[in-house]
């Protein structure tokens, strides 16, 4: 350790360095010690790149040990504590010293490097401990609470008498269980707090650290315990919800409401969306917040709102439209709840701060696992007093996901950082791989209270018999632009259909467009099958290989699948309407089957009997077939209830019928599971249409289709495409103005940089551009304007459509202003 510190520690020596990294870590082994090495260099290194420090406040007399005041270049204050150079000890009540459990900041350091300066050596004495101290180091087992390591040093009474403290000792610590119990914990920080603000006046002395603790832990015990709404109000607020919560669903809602910051962990499918709706619910109910937000996804903020209005009344409001829009949202909206994303977080902090809500709620939370992204760090900006983390998968790869996500719930759970990789990692000898995990209990005591996470089988007996979850799949851009290639001529062929019946080659037309567009909606390397597939074949799926086939459907499924069957230990059912979507799935699994043992076997009418037969008993009978692709062939007839209780649709059959055969493969007669059916659904273009007609059950085209979803019969039903014109009906615009004003601004505000102790700055936000007024048309005339509509594409293409009475007026508009363009631009050239 001395020869790692050497020539990196300025003016302190190293050998004292590596001695109080001795101090910190001794009790570990050499790798944990060099982390402690590393974090303390990084350390030393920020107290030599200070710039613009001073002191404003030195001890009395000609000792360098005491109390002293710092102010940093950025202006912010700092009271310190030298106690002795030989060995290194201090306190700081900045927020890294109460953390970090190295027993010295930068902001020590420096105040260190500048007495041995001045010193022109290591002076040799100590100051006096304070009549109350803090010891900053943090034990490496057990839950390790900051205020048991709270001493009192004086033989005078202590703060709340002998009832805290066991004075029996010097220095005195506090009584066994004395901080256990919230109640109890509440008084001794009132009272340690009233001593802390009252030093000076009694002439004491007390350890900078404490204050910021104190105020800290004072806020969440009197929120948990005097903020929090009565349990039998919550208990009458949650009567009246729409749907009834499962026991443990309830008790989740109960530990967040409880606790106040809660990371509800629990496994796929368990309704962590259902439990933090009735928790919101219920706040609002019971008057304990007004306001709150929900940050989602982009492409969950319509499913949430709808899963939203099936379980609660309380108001809910998507997030959505330009830059002023929005504002003027977040500005208008005194009570209930309103849907951002994560994306809208980095342009819209400022207006989610002055929102002030009282509950903020973390979907997917994964999206701030790493807490040096931007994402991250602004969404923790959020100080909502009630603050829910709802994720399936708290840690993916590592540890300090974990710790980023426990952050914003409780900001010592897991401190320090450095400690989580070296501490709880097994490396193999002589090497830095990471063979295994140590000291998880550790880990689970110190995340027990602000986290709660069930796996499926834990509550099996409370789920009911089915669970249909819909997962929303967003489309690439070059998905997007070939969907969109199909909209003109099937408007143009439902357009006719109005005016006349279909022959029998344009139905067909529309029907293998709109079928074109569904397998779009699958992906491109589906459309692209012939072209893509052989240089697939035999391969392992990468990560880069994936996004090439612009097919986000494949990673959905993965991840399903690792749950599900690898994690879960479920065999599952997958069907799709293509055998080329089966083939590609089973190619995307490969390697995550391949790597458990496992693999998965066909039932698409391609095999031969005896190969059918024998997949079937497979999936019955061998433990290591888990995954059973299937097309509309096994939807029916097949009886799969005694090996499967999870189905996966990776696509939506037009006939909501052929949907509930699918899954009644599995749920029916003999199952003694709960079963999970998911949907794979595009969150836009027509699969999001049929999904809206599946999940109603209106069998818009029962009356075309025989079950057989790769056939179409074509019978000229007028009932039939009056559905499709619903579900094909596109956004029109009621009325085109005249003349268009400027356009709207929808630039990104974001501000600079934040820190963890800094609020962001406030823009001032641009103001409103009036619209210019309209010309005037003549009596009796006639706008070129009336009877047009417009479309916006998903692309961003405008499509106009114009009544034949307009039409001509229209074209002859555009067509004079083409002549204008080409007059003005030969006078250009011509002056050239």
């Amino acid at each position: 350790l001395h020869g790692e510190a050497r020539g990196k520690t300025g003016r302190l020596p190293a050998d004292l360095i590596a001695s109080h990294v001795l101090d910190v870590a001794g009790e570990t082994d050499f790798d944990v010690q060099t982390a402690a090495l590393e974090a303390l260099l990084r350390r030393i290194k920020s107290a030599k790149a200070a710039d613009g420090w001073r002191l404003v406040s030195t001890p009395r007399g000609k000792s360098p040990f005491g109390s002293f005041t710092l102010v940093t270049g950025e202006a912010r204050r700092y009271r310190l504590f030298l106690a002795s150079l030989r060995p290194l000890r201090g306190s700081c009540e900045c927020p890294d010293y109460a953390r970090n459990s190295l027993g010295l900041c930068k902001h020590l350091l420096w105040l260190m490097e500048r007495v041995v300066t001045a010193a022109k050596g290591l002076p040799a004495g100590t100051a006096l401990l304070p009549d109350l101290i803090w010891h900053p180091v943090r034990p490496f087992t057990g839950e390790g609470d900051w205020l048991e390591r709270v001493l009192w040093t004086s033989a005078l009474p202590p703060p709340g008498g002998i009832r805290f403290f066991d004075t029996r000792r010097t220095p005195s610590p506090l009584r066994a269980g004395v901080a256990s119990r919230a109640s109890d914990r509440l008084a001794l920080c009132r009272a340690l707090l009233a001593f802390v603000e009252g030093a000076a006046k009694q002439k004491a002395a007390v350890d900078p650290a404490l204050a910021p603790l104190l105020r800290r832990e004072l806020g969440l015990l009197e929120h948990q315990l005097e903020g929090a709404p009565a349990w039998r109000e919550v208990t009458k607020a949650l009567a009246r919800l729409k749907r009834p919560l499962f026991p443990y669903q309830l008790e989740g809602v109960r530990r967040f409401l409880t606790q106040g910051r809660f990371l509800l962990a629990d496994d796929m499918g368990l309704g962590k969306t259902t439990q933090a709706i009735a928790a919101c619910h219920a706040l609002f109910e019971t008057r304990a917040v007004e306001r709150g937000l929900l940050i989602v996804p982009a492409s969950l903020k319509v499913q949430w709102q709808q899963e939203w209005s099936m379980v609660s009344d309380v108001p809910v409001t998507i997030v959505e439209g330009p830059a002023d829009e929005r504002a003027r949202l977040y500005r208008s909206t005194k009570t209930g709840f309103l849907i951002a994303n994560y994306e809208q977080v980095l342009k819209d902090l400022i207006h989610m701060h002055h929102f002030t809500p009282g509950v903020v709620v973390l979907d997917e939370a994964q999206r701030i696992k790493n807490w040096a992204a931007k994402t991250s760090a602004y969404v923790k900006q959020l100080q909502a007093p009630w603050r829910l983390v709802l994720t399936g998968t708290p840690m993916e790869n590592r540890l300090g996901e974990l710790a980023s996500l426990m952050e914003w719930v409780d900001d010592l759970a897991l401190e320090p950082k450095w400690r989580l990789a070296e501490w709880h990692a097994v490396r193999a000898d002589g090497t830095r791989e990471v063979v295994g995990a140590r000291n998880l209990d550790t880990l689970r005591t110190r995340i027990e209270k602000g986290s709660l996470r069930r796996l499926r089988k834990e509550v099996i007996a409370q789920l009911p018999s089915r669970t249909d979850s819909t997962v929303p799949v967003p489309m690439t851009a070059e998905q997007t632009e070939a969907h969109s290639e199909f909209e003109q001529p099937i408007a143009v062929l439902i357009r006719k259909a109005r005016t006349r019946p279909l022959t029998q080659p344009e139905f067909l037309k529309l029907m293998s467009m709109l079928t074109q567009q569904r397998i779009i909606c699958n992906g491109l390397a589906q459309r692209n099958f012939e072209e893509i597939w052989p240089g697939l074949e035999g391969t392992k799926p990468t990560e880069s290989t994936l996004a090439g086939l612009f097919m986000p459907k494949l990673q959905e499924l993965r991840e399903l699948i690792e749950n599900l069957v690898v994690v879960q230990g479920r065999k599952v059912v997958v069907f799709s309407q293509w055998k080329r979507m089966l083939r590609l799935a089973e190619w995307a699994l490969s390697d995550i089957l391949g790597t458990a043992g496992l693999r998965a076997v066909y039932f698409t009418g391609d095999e031969s009997q005896a190969r059918r037969t024998r997949n079937i008993v497979d999936f019955h009978d061998d433990d290591a077939t888990r995954v059973f692709l299937s097309t509309d062939a096994g939807g029916v007839g097949l009886n799969l209830q005694r090996a499967a209780n999870a189905c996966v649709h990776l696509d939506l059959p037009w006939n909501p019928a052929v949907y509930e055969q699918r899954s009644a493969r599995i749920h029916r007669l003999g199952q003694k599971a709960p079963v999970d059916v998911y949907a794979l659904v595009t969150s836009t273009g027509i699969e999001a249409r049929i999904a809206s007609i599946v999940k109603n059950k209106q069998a818009l085209f029962s009356g075309l289709f025989d079950g057989k979803s790769d056939e179409v019969q074509f019978e000229g039903n007028g009932t039939f495409l009056k559905g499709l014109e619903v579900l094909l009906e596109p956004v029109v615009v009621p009325k085109l103005p005249e003349v268009l004003g400027p356009e709207e601004d929808d630039a990104a505000v974001e501000p600079d940089a934040l820190t963890s102790d800094a609020a962001p700055p406030v823009p001032e936000l641009p103001a409103s551009v009036p619209p210019r007024p309209a010309p005037a048309v003549e009596p009796g005339g006639s706008s070129p304007f009336a009877g047009v509509k417009l479309e916006r594409m998903p692309d961003g293409r405008l499509v106009i459509e114009a009544e034949p009475g307009s039409a001509d007026q229209l074209a002859a508009l555009f067509e004079g202003f083409a002549g204008l363009l080409r007059q003005a631009g030969a006078t250009t050239q011509a002056k050239r």
